[in-house]
Parts: structure tokens; C-alpha cells; sequence
């Protein structure tokens, strides 16, 4: 009988801190619903020793399966048939990539028997995000390797903090999520706007860091006690200090001013785009059915979310 094994991985959730989590601020990230998963199944005959099928369009299911068999020190004795299925938008600010790293490192220890160890799981994907980031915090991997919520900070390269969170559930149903478009740019590309902004102005893009900084602080405060008004106002401050950083395009801003008039927050939840789309928006409002009203006329899909969702775990095949 062919072996088979099959994983699945959560998408994630900025809540407070993106961009400003680059230069050493913490955010707070929270893995969600929506999720990807891989299946690595042996083919008893093929021309090929590998078959790869994703949507991931820059090659990084194969890159990251080559890079784990060589750490590993292991390779199939068999063709293999890996194949991706995601319910995560690409480039939309969900961490896709994060989810598709973590989740074939994770089948790929359990196809090779290994005991699955999240931390190296975790390391592991991290080395793959690089390949699609450039840079990254590592934040997005770790929530998508553990799940739930994360208070989480980069200190260096090699020192990363994180600490679970918990949060009361009444008010994490309330919040919805709304594509604004796949953005132009990618996530490194953005990165490297606000990186210009910093070298040009480092003293005003570190007052607008400090203020994410301190915002997201506030926001922890507000989501512990579990107060709609905190929250809303949190999710504002931050969305104001994201445009501050030009990661916002006019045409998002545009949806976040109407869902404000409308008694509601939003703010961009990834690295944004300056130039249509800026990926997902998170917004909240204490009837999430005004959002879902209001977005209508632009016909953009808008969905709720369930927040604090478990992680990476293998599926019954």
C-alpha cells in the first residue's frame, strides 16, 4: 500500500504591530480558520521523482521540499506526488506562505518518521520564508506552527520571543475580514518602501513605529478585557499610523473611512500595497452585518473569521 500523509496548516491574523515588528516592536498575531494543506502521497510509477502541484506561483513548494530533505538527510525511496489545497488568498496579507512552509515541513517529518518537533518544525520553516521575504520576522510561521495568539518580537536573527496569549472569546466573533484585492507589490517590496522611508527619515518613521509599538500594547490591554470601545479605537491608531508609513492604497483607505462613518474600525492586517489593493482588511463592528452591507456595493468578498485557532496538526488521511 502507498504511502500516504496529509497536513494542514491555519492562515494568520496581524492584529497590531505589522512593519513596525521588522525593526524589533512586538505584535500580536493570531492564526485563523482559513486554512492550506499538503498531502504527500508515493506513486508506484512515474517518470518523474517528484510531483508537485500548488498554487503557490514562485516555486516554493519545491524549493522548501529539497531544503527539507537535505536537512533531514533523508530522501523518498519513491516517486512522491505533493500537492497543495488552500483556502488562504495569496499575497493578501494571511500568511499563505508561512502556512505552505510550516505545513510541508511538518508532512515531511511525518512521511520520514520523524518525531515532530515544533521548534525545529518552526526553524525549519523560517529558512523557507526567507526564500519569499526576504527578511521576515518569523512571527507568521511561529503562530502558524502553534496556533492561537502570540505576543511575538524578533530581538535579532537569532533571538526571537514569543508568549501565548489568551483571550476571552465573546467578542473574537465579531470580527470580519474583507479582500481589498491581491496588492501589486509583494511583501518584500513593501518592506522595502517603509526601509526607504526609514533611511530618508529615521527619526519621523521611528516616532510612527513607537506609536505601533505602543498601540499594540493597548490593544492587548483592550482584547484582555474584552472591550469593544478599546478595541475599536486600537484598530484606528493603528490603521492611522499604517497610512503614516504609505503602506495603504487610496482605494483602501476609501473602504476604511466608509466602514468608520458607519460606527465601525479596519485597518490592513500584512504588509498593505500602495498602488489598488491592499490585501485583507480586518474590520469590526458590534453588528458585523453593517460591514457586510456596506462592502456590497464594491462587491468585494467579506467573510467572518474565527480568531486564536489551532495549529499545524495532521490530518486522517
Amino acid at each position: 500500500m502507498s504511502k500516504k500523509v496529509k497536513v494542514s496548516a491555519p492562515g494568520k491574523i496581524i492584529l497590531s504591530g505589522e512593519h513596525a515588528v521588522v525593526y524589533g516592536k512586538p505584535e500580536i498575531i493570531g492564526a485563523i480558520n482559513q486554512r492550506l494543506e499538503v498531502t504527500i502521497k508515493e506513486l508506484e510509477s512515474s517518470t518523474k521523482s517528484l510531483i508537485f502541484s500548488s498554487q503557490e506561483p514562485s516555486g516554493l513548494l519545491e524549493f522548501g521540499t529539497k531544503k527539507i530533505f537535505k536537512i533531514l538527510g533523508k530522501y523518498p525511496k519513491k516517486a512522491l506526488e505533493i500537492c497543495v489545497d488552500s483556502e488562504i488568498p495569496i499575497g493578501s496579507g494571511l500568511g499563505s506562505s508561512a502556512a505552505l512552509a510550516v505545513a510541508i515541513t511538518t508532512a515531511l517529518f511525518k512521511f520520514f518518521n520523524q518525531t515532530i518537533d515544533r521548534k525545529k518544525i518552526n526553524e525549519i520553516a523560517y529558512e523557507i520564508e526567507k526564500r519569499q521575504h526576504g527578511t521576515p520576522s518569523g512571527g507568521d510561521n511561529t503562530v502558524v506552527t502553534y496556533g492561537g495568539f502570540l505576543w511575538y518580537r524578533k530581538e535579532t536573527e537569532s533571538f526571537k520571543f514569543f508568549k501565548p496569549l489568551r483571550f476571552s472569546s465573546d467578542k473574537l466573533s465579531e470580527f470580519v475580514l474583507i479582500n481589498t484585492g491581491r496588492p501589486m507589490e509583494t511583501t518584500g517590496e513593501m518592506v522595502a518602501i517603509v526601509k526607504y522611508l526609514y533611511n530618508r527619515n529615521k527619526k519621523r518613521v521611528e516616532e510612527i513605529l513607537n506609536g505601533i509599538e505602543e498601540v499594540t500594547r493597548q490593544m492587548l490591554i483592550a482584547f484582555d478585557q474584552a472591550e469593544t470601545k478599546k478595541i475599536m479605537l486600537a484598530i484606528k491608531k493603528n490603521e492611522q499610523l499604517l497610512e503614516k508609513l504609505e503602506v495603504v492604497s487610496p482605494f483602501a483607505k476609501r473602504i476604511i473611512r466608509e466602514i468608520e462613518k458607519k460606527g465601525g474600525s479596519a485597518k490592513i492586517c500584512g504588509a498593505g500595497g500602495k498602488r489598488k489593493g491592499s490585501g485583507i482588511l480586518l474590520a469590526f463592528h458590534p453588528k458585523k452585518e453593517v460591514i457586510f452591507k456596506l462592502t456590497e456595493k464594491w462587491s468585494l468578498p467579506t467573510f467572518e473569521v474565527k480568531l486564536g485557532e489551532e495549529g499545524v496538526k495532521i490530518e486522517k488521511n
